[in-house]
């Protein structure tokens, strides 16, 4: 469900509309004008049924609340949060930069060295915001990997769907196809830091071999596969890819948590690893 478009020039707060930059599962984006100190921001307003149960409403604001309080180089900043006529929404900093799934759908393959380079940035993030807060990101995709100035990769959506997860006491819901969910989460089975370093390993396969782990022609079939399939070898689709690099991406897909890298540290450790030996 979408919460359909919003006029242009509409106003939430402080935020005056000027147009959609897209739409997701739990809500549309839009940049806007924040007319109180004259800047461009991204609008997140959230489905409209979100924000129809005062529970979850007080539940989501509470746990993306915490999200706000992240000051990391590579995690999109949350200026604010709100509601205005039922209507749950999110103020945060806006890149000019294409997301991750824009330049894969634009130039195909990334090259290794940019692969392993937005692959440190983003598990940086994740290991300071679990540190933090004890969050894990549970919607890592290309789509939520932006661009900042300096080709610095930044996560978004930090805690959003960790949030709806928890106001909605602990229900699920899988939009799009799930390309880079985890096994676990798609057997409802409990998840930790691993299941992101499953969901960010899928991620940069993707943008290496220039599709995704598992394809099929329907989601179920897609995520059937990453419960039972092993991914075709990074090295099919990429051959001069080097041995550290492959090795690194291919643990973080095991199908049980315990075959993957058990923490961040290791994890970096081996992505910085495999940067240096390019």
């Amino acid at each position: 469900m979408q919460t359909g478009s919003i006029a242009p020039e509409t106003s939430f707060g402080n935020y005056q509309i000027e147009r959609e930059l897209g739409q997701g599962g739990m809500g549309t984006v839009y940049l806007a004008k924040d007319t109180g100190l004259n800047r461009k921001v991204a609008l997140k307003i959230l489905r409209a049924d979100l924000g129809e149960d005062p529970a979850f409403a007080r539940k989501f604001l509470e746990e993306v609340e915490v999200t706000a309080s992240l000051a990391h180089p590579n995690i999109i900043r949350v200026f604010t949060l709100g509601e205005q006529d039922g209507r749950l929404y999110l103020v945060m900093e806006h890149l000019d930069e294409p997301s991750l799934e824009h330049r894969m759908e634009k130039g195909g393959k990334l090259s290794e060295k940019d692969v392993l380079e937005v692959g440190l940035g983003i598990a940086s993030a994740l290991q300071f915001a679990h540190e933090e807060t004890g969050l894990i990101h549970r919607d890592i995709k290309p789509g939520n990997i932006l661009f900042g100035r300096g080709n610095i990769p930044k996560l978004a959506d930090f805690g959003l769907a960790a949030g709806a997860r928890s106001a909605l006491g602990q229900q699920d819901e899988i939009w799009g196809t799930p390309y880079y969910v985890s096994p676990e989460r798609l057997l409802r089975e409990p998840e930790d830091i691993r299941s992101d370093i499953y969901s960010l390993g899928a991620t940069l396969y993707h943008a290496m071999a220039g599709r995704p782990p598992f394809e099929a022609d329907t989601a179920e079939e897609v995520a059937r596969r990453h419960i039972s399939d092993r991914p075709p070898p990074l090295r099919s689709f990429c051959p001069n890819a080097h041995e550290q690099t492959v090795f690194t991406l291919d643990k973080c897909l095991g199908k049980k948590p315990e075959l993957r890298w058990a923490n961040y540290a290791e994890f970096i450790n081996q992505l910085a690893d495999a940067l240096r030996r390019i």
